[in-house]
């Protein structure tokens, strides 16, 4: 009682009888290969990432070692910064409520 379905395909310009079961081959081995290259893509783009991540730590390491540089080279200027910039943000808030 099974029944013999056919689809044209139209691969390499040729119009081509092919069974169902074929045909649903066919279109399982086109979704793998589509898993596979969005997988692939998946892989450069956390790559990519993690390339990103490991520069945006070396510079704030780079940023902090000079950081370090100008507190041991100006301490004084440094808590005359800090303290300016607390008052500041102190004042401010303060204008607010």
């Amino acid at each position: 009682m099974a029944t013999h379905t056919s689809v044209k395909s139209t691969e390499n310009g040729k119009l081509d009888d092919i069974s169902m079961s074929e045909a649903i081959a066919q279109f399982k081995e086109a979704t793998s290969s589509i898993y596979d290259a969005v997988g692939s893509i998946g892989s450069a783009t956390a790559a990519n990432a993690k390339v990103r991540l490991n520069e945006g730590k070396a510079r704030a390491i780079e940023l902090e070692e000079k950081a370090e540089e100008v507190v041991r080279a100006k301490p004084m200027v440094t808590v005359a910064v800090a303290f300016a910039a607390g008052w500041l943000v102190s004042h401010l808030l303060q204008r607010r409520s």
